[in-house]
């Protein structure tokens, strides 16, 4: 009920705004109104998880490089940003960068290779946790396997970096990675112990050196950005201010789109593609920019027991999911296909059977067995896995129904009728799925720990470097391995591809990267999807893409 009444509170506040009388202002040029689903969940680059927290931080922080992607290649180039250049050593375990001696952040403090090396500390730092400090494990390491900082990293003056790595690194990994760790202002965080960083997020100061600053952030309701004179990267944002409006509802974000009070709507997968017909004919003013091969969903099936982790540390096999077997029934058992014809279409969405993009089609592993909706199949998977119809028709093994919770973001349409099919798919075969729709915090909380069977989510997955981190045995230290997945070979195949290999090496390894995940699903990969963003035309010069929907937001202005 709260949530409802703050949708209608918000669509009240923008509808009296907007119901101008002759003589009162005209709609505002220098503020541009997005609407977005759920609030984010860091505006810290050590502490963000969600994607479209990352996006609006590389609007705040300062980047060593950034990224853009070459369509006509179908590769990921990377562009001077704090640093100006870069260069490696021939045995790829060095890597030199030269930073502009130009950029403050937005106090006027200038930013140094200083600020870059604190940070590193910072995101390796345990007791701050950070969903990224994984990035850090090529660095050298001590006799007692911690990072030894004072090898790995060089600041021999104020605006030259220098980092070294214990093997071997190809340059494409070290760009992707440490453009991902965006620096924290040393000046502002020596002050603050490490072991408090997570506790007082909400009261730090977010100080940064980016196109836009923090104005005001209302927690669940907005938060406002304001162009920050001081920038170098790339200069200040062209429109003065930048508000997300938090609008749980879909319907109503759609209504305030339509109105003209919000000037675009993103995330939680944008516009519904059967709204599109309508907006065309009703609203021409709004333009569809679709976001193509970034996103996927997928069912996230927990591989261990996470009670028994959370309390003991032992890592068992999960009763349903941690049967290779049974993933596979899982998928067999689900009709992707009406998902995506019922919902998206069949242009918006593309059927896959791993994490990897579409875009990356030259390394794309094909094979004859793609998990076409088969039931019957799938039974016979179950059965020959130990499950059998009980009395009341569900499933059970060893006097255990197979009866689970599917966990699920709210106000997300897609996931929403997603799982409607997936639950009658289910019962279908004799499996009792219920519902659970959480708050999207909840949700990735619940993931983290592992309280949960299978959830129901996704990830934006656009780099081949970004690949090599959703996977890992050692999954205490990788975040977005939510299903607990341990694969020995594959974390070799992963060391691989993170080091300087041949054109065929690469192949062969992505190829079978990508062959183990299609044999043990460790989560059923529903499909990618393009997230079509509304836009109202009085918003120029966007630019969104496979990398970011807010890829050049600093340039958008309203006409």
């Amino acid at each position: 009920m709260r949530k409802i009444l703050l949708s209608l509170t918000i669509l009240f506040l923008f509808t009296a705004l907007l119901s101008c009388r002759p003589g009162e202002k005209a709609r505002p040029t220098d503020h541009i109104s997005i609407g977005i689903a759920a609030d984010f969940d860091y505006l810290n680059p050590l502490l963000m998880q969600l994607s479209l927290s990352r996006e609006v931080c590389t609007l705040i922080y300062p980047s060593l490089v950034k990224p853009s992607y070459n369509e006509a290649k179908g590769e990921i180039e990377f562009l001077p940003a704090a640093a100006d250049s870069w260069e490696f050593d021939k045995k790829g375990r060095k890597a030199t960068f030269h930073l502009n001696r130009q950029n403050v952040w937005q106090d006027g403090t200038p930013l140094t290779a200083h600020d870059f090396a604190y940070s590193y500390r910072l995101y390796a730092n345990p007791e701050i946790a950070s969903t990224r400090q994984h990035y850090l494990n090529d660095f050298i390491m001590t006799q007692d396997a911690t990072i030894d900082f004072d090898r790995s990293v060089e600041t021999p003056d104020d605006y030259t970096l220098i980092l070294h790595f214990s093997h071997a690194m190809a340059p494409e990994i070290i760009l992707d990675h440490f453009n991902d760790l965006m620096p924290v202002a040393k000046h502002v965080y020596e002050a603050i112990p490490a072991a408090e960083i997570r506790m007082r997020a909400t009261e730090i100061p977010v100080i940064g050196a980016g196109p836009f600053k923090v104005k005001k952030w209302a927690r669940q309701e907005k938060l406002v950005l304001e162009s920050n004179p001081l920038s170098r990267l790339p200069h200040p944002a062209v429109t003065t201010y930048m508000s997300y409006i938090v609008v749980p509802e879909y319907t109503t974000r759609l209504t305030m789109l339509k109105s003209g009070q919000l000037d675009a709507l993103i995330s939680a997968g944008g516009l519904n593609p059967k709204d599109i017909g309508e907006l065309e004919r009703t609203n021409p003013e709004i333009v569809v920019r679709p976001v193509k091969d970034r996103y996927f969903d997928s069912i996230v099936w927990l591989n261990i027991d996470g009670e028994r982790y959370r309390t003991t540390g032992e890592v068992v096999p999960n009763a349903f999911f941690g049967d290779k077997t049974v993933r596979q029934a899982m998928t067999y058992a689900i009709d992707r296909q009406s998902i995506i014809d019922g919902f998206m279409g069949p242009l918006h969405a593309e059927i896959v059977n791993t994490s990897l993009s579409p875009a990356y089609e030259a390394i794309a592993f094909k094979s004859t067995e793609n998990y076409d909706y088969n039931p019957d199949k799938a039974l016979k998977l179950l059965q020959s896995a130990g499950w059998t119809p009980g009395p009341d028709g569900i499933l059970q093994k060893n006097a255990t129904r197979f009866s689970f919770s599917l966990a699920a973001p709210v106000g997300n349409p897609r996931r929403n009728y997603a799982a409607t099919i997936i639950q009658q798919n289910l019962r279908e075969i004799g499996i009792d799925c219920k519902m659970s729709i959480d708050e999207n915090l909840i949700f990735l909380k619940n993931q983290n720990d592992f309280r949960y069977d299978a959830a129901l989510s996704g990830l934006a997955a656009e780099t081949l470097p970004f690949q090599l981190i959703i996977w890992g045995s050692d999954f205490k230290k990788r975040p977005f391995n939510s299903s607990a997945f341990q694969h020995e070979e594959l974390d070799h195949v992963i060391d691989n591809l993170s080091q300087p290999l041949t054109k065929e090496q690469k192949s062969a390894n992505w190829l079978r990267y990508q062959e183990i995940l299609h044999e043990e699903q460790p989560r059923t990969f529903l499909y990618y999807y393009d997230e079509l963003e509304g836009f109202n035309k009085r918003v120029q010069n966007v630019e969104v893409n496979l990398l970011s929907t807010l890829y050049n937001a600093y340039d958008w202005r309203l006409e």
